[in-house]
């Protein structure tokens, strides 16, 4: 997920890679409204000079951290390109939802990203850059969920749907979900949607 050419095989060098984590780390930590370059070079071994020899801007940092992270996610998830469509599937939303370690894994971490990332989320109808990197990832993942129904499709492991539109409103739910368990006291929104998505759409398409 290059920012700058759409890359889904870009690899950060070193460097980048420390400065990118560093990012994460300072907005889990400060939040959007209080995230500063020298608070995200506070939490690497570089400068904040470092930060701006390699990135303009903020928000391009930002966009950048947010290309690498869905890379990285993806790759702790590893549902692959081959297997059962319908594990894939299931393990993708899991991940979606709970985070990589999944719903019996610890959680905390995911949610308190999904914090900051909802932070950064208001702000990108009104930052040009911000907004096209939540496109290029939103894009990202909606293709991969349409990729697998569609196979899942072609194999006859899931009946026949129109694969673009059930990934949208799996996305959808997914997005909802992750919204309401960290702005309310609600605690079991992920869970209950979750097992909504599993029983309503999953189970749905899996030809008996």
């Amino acid at each position: 997920m290059d920012v700058a050419n759409g890359d889904p095989e870009w690899e950060p060098n070193e460097t980048r890679i420390e400065l990118l984590e560093a990012a994460r780390e300072a907005m889990c930590k400060h939040g959007f409204a209080d995230l500063t370059m020298q608070s995200i070079a506070d939490e690497s071994e570089k400068s904040k000079a470092a930060l701006h020899y390699h990135f303009d801007t903020k928000a391009e940092l930002l966009a950048e951290t947010l290309a690498y992270l869905l890379a990285e996610f993806l790759s702790e998830v590893d549902i692959g390109e081959e297997g059962d469509p319908e594990q894939r599937l299931r393990a993708l939303v899991e991940a979606m939802l709970f985070g990589p370690n999944g719903r019996d894994g610890d959680s905390s971490g995911h949610w308190e990203f999904h914090t900051a990332l909802l932070e950064v989320q208001s702000h990108a109808p009104h930052d040009e850059t911000f907004q096209a990197q939540f496109t290029d990832n939103y894009d990202h993942v909606r293709h991969l969920v349409t990729d697998i129904i569609d196979n899942g499709i072609e194999q006859g492991v899931f009946r026949e749907v129109d694969a673009d539109r059930t990934a949208a409103h799996i996305m959808a739910a997914i997005k909802g979900a992750r919204v309401n368990q960290v702005a309310t006291t609600r605690e079991d929104i992920a869970a209950t949607v979750h097992d909504s998505l599993l029983e309503q759409v999953i189970d749905p398409l899996v030809v008996e």
